[in-house]
C-alpha cells in the first residue's frame, strides 16, 4: 500500500503508435540516475527499434540509436543542462553530467521512471557524426519536451 503522505510520480500517457525513449540524467560523481523526460520517436526511429530485435541487424546497426539519441540530446546540451540545474538541487554545482535511456515499456507504463536496463550515452566527442537532419526526424524535439525555451 501506497504511503499516503508521498506523491506518486505521474505517468505520461503511452503513445500507441511510436517507440517512446526515456532520458536519464546523473552526475558523473553520485550516479544515481534520475528520469529527465520522454522523447517520442518518429518513423525512422519505430523502424530502427524494431530491426534491432533481429540479432544481424543489431550487429550491424546497434550503434545508431544510441547515437541518435545522445545526439539529440547533446544538440541542445546546455539549454538542457540549465534546466536540469532548476529542476533538481541536487544537480544545482554538478559540472558533469552522464546520460542514459531506455525503451519504455508499453505493457508498464507506470514504470517509466524506474532507472533499470538503462543505455548509457558516451560523451558526444565519442559519438558518430549523424547530420542533424536526421536527428530532427528521428525524435520529436527534446527541449520541447522539456520546456525549454528556443
Amino acid at each position: 500500500m501506497a504511503n499516503p503522505g508521498m506523491q506518486s510520480i505521474p505517468t505520461p500517457p503511452v503513445d500507441p503508435e511510436n517507440v517512446e525513449f526515456v532520458i536519464f540524467v546523473r552526475s558523473k560523481k553520485l550516479l544515481q540516475w534520475m528520469p529527465l523526460s520522454v522523447m517520442k520517436g518518429g518513423g525512422p526511429a519505430n523502424m530502427l527499434v524494431k530491426a534491432l530485435e533481429n540479432d544481424l541487424w543489431k550487429k550491424m546497426y546497434g550503434n545508431t540509436l544510441v547515437e541518435n539519441v545522445g545526439n539529440a540530446i547533446y544538440k541542445d546540451q546546455d539549454a538542457i543542462e540549465r534546466s536540469i540545474r532548476q529542476q533538481f538541487p541536487m544537480f544545482k554545482a554538478t559540472k558533469d553530467f552522464e546520460y542514459g535511456f531506455k525503451i519504455r515499456d508499453k505493457e508498464d507504463p507506470k514504470s517509466w521512471y524506474m532507472a533499470k536496463d538503462i543505455q548509457v550515452i558516451p560523451p558526444a566527442s565519442e559519438l558518430g557524426d549523424t547530420p542533424i537532419e536526421k536527428v530532427n526526424g528521428f525524435f520529436q524535439d527534446l527541449g520541447k519536451n522539456l520546456g525549454l525555451n528556443k
